[in-house]
């Protein structure tokens, strides 16, 4: 079945490259995550500042198919049983210290390194619950085994779906549990690791021996700079302190009074509020009525036009699935704001008063989330909730629901948290991040149902044929969605202000790595 993908708007397209890369391209986000520069112990929200140094296998192109203009594979073959995936490596590519990639490299990363007791990377979990082994029958081909058929496992392995990166086996070294990064990260990627502060800037080189001349930067450094307040990202700019910075979607107005420029990639991510911990029985949002309470409790169109002005967001009913993916539903409509309705069905479970908790954790992919939370929170107090609101930084939260077993305590009548997915066509890798039990595989565990959801998984893995795993994926979001298993908000944009030595950027239509390799120079 050919995926129908939507043509996602794109900002400019960067021009060729330099000659030779000179200046410094300054970028500002909103903050570092969880400040690991090993790969395995990174998350999809670090890949914007840790993404650049290495590269995928597989990426995507502007229509966001899979392709291999941006990975290190030239080509890849999936078996008819879809159990075996074979992969080509580029011969030309060589590590950032002159060492020379192989597939032994890879052999590493997916058959090692990512798959480790200690490695915690966003998909590393599903690599270990699918791969049953990796070969390098050649310095250039591999081949990857696993354990069912799953026609779906090459996205994982792209950028446009995944976060997983290749890395250099000659740069790590065994430890107990797993494996230890020896020095500074080594890539193969468009960028070269200089330095990294904690929580106050990364420094990056280009690559000059980049085995993708297109796109060898046109800056000769970059430096990526956290910064947590929206309004001192884009006054960084206004100012000419920093080249690029990505704002919050209700500033694109100021932006633009500014005189600055704005590149959106549309749709990227999808804002959600996930109920965090309700697969625990004794926990109130384990019953559908809470979570349906909650839903109609909130004013989301209200939600959307105040938060995402000028195209940079739209309502969407489903939780991860959008127009371009493989079980998308347009018959389904966003849940209606009805706090009448909402206090009936507090009343009808006798609702005691424990208080809904509130987690406010801002992202790269969702810098305005206390905002929206704060608005939430307003809401549910209208409608007769109890609330309790804890600020945290991503990178404190995130062992909430990534250590084994979870800690969401029962308490709390339900626990609060805005989850940005990305917009994913193959739907299957937001399914193994949000939905099932991290016993299957999964990172997130925000299903009400694990174990339903962990069956429904297995059986969608199987599936060989495409048009049967559309339907069987379009009949999981109907019932999630009459579950009220997740309340969406926004397909949210990604916006990037910029100011006047940047000509373009051409970031590719999915996955939140955003390719800044691809920044054009203006001067």
């Amino acid at each position: 079945m050919r995926i129908a993908l939507a043509a996602l708007a794109l900002a400019l397209a960067a021009g060729p490259a330099a000659a030779q890369p000179r200046g410094d391209l300054r970028v500002v986000v909103g903050n570092f995550g969880r400040e690991m520069l090993d790969p395995a112990l990174t998350t999809t929200q670090d890949l914007q500042y840790a993404g650049h140094i290495h590269d995928p296998l597989i990426a995507g192109d502007a229509r966001g198919q899979l392709s291999s203009e941006r990975g290190l594979a030239e080509s890849w073959e999936l078996s008819p049983d879809a159990t075996t995936l074979t992969l080509r490596l580029r011969r030309e590519v060589v590590w950032h210290d002159g060492r020379p990639f192989t597939s032994d490299d890879v052999v590493f990363t997916l058959g090692e390194r990512l798959v480790a007791q200690d490695a915690t990377c966003t998909f590393c979990r599903f690599l270990r619950s699918g791969i049953d082994r990796v070969e390098a029958p050649d310095a250039h081909t591999v081949t990857i085994r696993l354990k069912f058929a799953d026609p779906t496992f090459p996205s994982i392995l792209s950028s446009r779906d995944g976060d997983i990166r290749v890395l250099a086996r000659h740069n790590y070294r065994r430890t107990d549990t797993g494996y230890e990064l020896i020095g500074n990260p080594v890539g193969t990627g468009p960028w070269r690791f200089e330095s990294f502060e904690r929580g106050v800037a990364m420094r990056l080189a280009a690559n000059t021996a980049y085995w993708d001349q297109g796109r060898m930067p046109q800056f000769a450094t970059l430096r990526i700079l956290p910064r947590a307040q929206p309004s001192t990202r884009l006054a960084m700019v206004r100012s000419g302190e920093a080249d690029m910075a990505f704002i919050d979607p209700r500033q694109s107005a100021d932006a633009r009074r500014a005189g600055l420029r704005l590149h959106m990639l549309e749709g990227a991510t999808i804002n959600l509020l996930s109920f965090m911990g309700c697969w625990q029985p004794e926990m109130l949002c384990h019953r559908q009525e809470l979570r349906e309470a909650i839903a109609h409790a909130i004013d989301v169109n209200t939600i959307v036009a105040r938060y995402y002005p000028e195209g940079s967001g739209r309502r969407v009913a489903s939780s991860v699935w959008t127009e371009a993916a493989l079980g998308f539903d347009p018959g389904l409509t966003p849940y209606r704001y009805d706090p009448r309705r909402a206090r009936e069905l507090l009343q009808s479970i006798g609702y005691d008063g424990r208080p809904v908790k509130i987690w406010v954790v801002p992202t790269n992919s969702n810098p305005e989330a206390p905002e929206i939370m704060q608005l939430v929170e307003g809401y549910l107090r209208a409608a007769g909730f109890r609330t309790e609101a804890t600020s945290m930084e991503f990178g404190a939260f995130r062992p909430r629901y990534a250590n084994d077993p979870q800690n969401f305590e029962t308490r709390y009548a339900a626990h609060l948290y805005i989850d940005s997915p990305a917009a994913r066509p193959t739907v299957i890798p937001n399914l193994s991040v949000s939905y099932i039990s991290r016993q299957a595989g999964g990172i997130i565990q925000a299903y009400w149902n694990p174990e339903r959801m962990d069956a429904d998984f297995a059986r969608l893995r199987g599936m060989t044929d495409l048009r049967e795993l559309d339907e069987a994926l379009r009949e999981v979001n109907r019932r999630t969605y009459a579950e009220y298993a997740f309340v969406p908000v926004a397909a949210r944009a990604v916006v990037a202000a910029v100011g006047p030595r940047v000509s373009g950027w051409s970031p590719g239509n999915f996955g939140i790595a955003w390719n800044l390799e691809t920044v054009g120079r203006a001067d």
